[in-house]
């Protein structure tokens, strides 16, 4: 089974699908110099980033193939998100999802084969910014310009500290587990400290809040409360004279913090709190339809019920 592969997570997974039996061909040139692969013969799929996020990537050719490929990738990362599965006329075209444990064994992977950052991943798919940090951090060490020890304790330090500063927008990317990339509007930072931010959106129209059934007014505001790597979200609404209407905890992957937004992939499973009445957790069919269609594991699916069980029984 031959694979081209391409793109930001390209040597991890060329340490990954070699391993598994998998034939490399049609290489970059950092590709023939890590792995000493030569082959130009014809590939049965390709593996690339999605140019629509580079949180993800799309597996196209031949289906026997892509399903192989997929085989290997569940069993290595537990929180595989299976985005999208498309007919592309005989071919088979799969979008794959890599929330943030998964990236760090992408990050194990490819220390296998050259000097890797902590948070390589994390920062690559953060944008172009972050990801020229990483060339730069990267090509220091291989130069022997800075140790590795050392680098990798600063480094560490300062993905640690990224988070949008005060005043800034910032775009909420709430990915589905069907796919469905949505933004989930624009917040200013009102708060930053250790790894948190709290955002504020006012709301402009008529409605009902999901999920709470309450009524929405113009006027309303909403402060979401996020915290790098945690799983969920916590958005408390309010009116205009500052009454609080409800909360609504979202469970999702751990969450990912840029300096210009946020990311996360949803597991259908929320949290609600309603003044006055106990939590409740809600859309836990969306959850269970997700694994049904192997969208997402049977481990990934415990942990978000785990997660959701702390929040109605500590309300954070």
């Amino acid at each position: 089974m031959k694979l081209t592969i391409r793109g930001i997570y390209s040597t991890a997974l060329i340490q990954l699908l070699l391993s598994n039996g998998f034939t490399i061909t049609r290489p970059t040139k950092s590709q023939s110099e890590r792995f000493g692969i030569l082959s130009r013969d014809q590939p049965d799929a390709e593996i690339i980033d999605s140019t629509l996020d580079r949180n993800c990537v799309d597996v196209r050719g031949s289906p026997d193939v892509v399903e192989s490929v997929i085989g290997v990738l569940r069993k290595n990362f537990v929180d595989l998100m299976v985005l999208r599965v498309k007919d592309l006329g005989g071919l088979l075209g799969v979008r794959i999802g890599f929330p943030n444990d998964a990236k760090l064994r992408l990050d194990e992977l490819r220390s296998m084969v050259a000097y890797t950052v902590p948070y390589h991943h994390y920062c690559r798919a953060g944008g172009e910014g972050l990801s020229s940090m990483v060339t730069i951090a990267e090509d220091l060490v291989e130069r022997g310009i800075v140790p590795a020890e050392e680098m990798s304790k600063s480094f560490r330090e300062q993905v640690l500290g990224i988070s949008p500063r005060v005043g800034s927008v910032v775009r909420i990317i709430h990915v589905k587990p069907d796919g469905r990339r949505i933004i989930l509007g624009r917040g200013r930072v009102v708060g930053r400290m250790d790894g948190s931010i709290r955002l504020m959106r006012r709301m402009m129209g008529f409605g009902v809040y999901d999920g709470l059934g309450v009524e929405k007014c113009p006027g309303d505001y909403a402060i979401t409360e996020v915290s790098m790597f945690r799983p969920w979200m916590k958005t408390s609404y309010y009116s205009i004279s500052g009454t609080l209407k409800g909360c609504y905890y979202n469970i999702s992957t751990p969450v990912s913090i840029y300096p210009d937004h946020i990311h996360y992939f949803d597991l259908e499973l929320d949290v609600v709190v309603k003044p006055g009445s106990c939590p409740e957790i809600i859309d836990a069919d969306g959850l269970e339809r997700a694994v049904q269609e192997n969208r997402i594991s049977e481990e990934l699916k415990k942990t978000a019920f785990r997660i959701a069980e702390e929040i109605v029984s500590r309300q954070p």
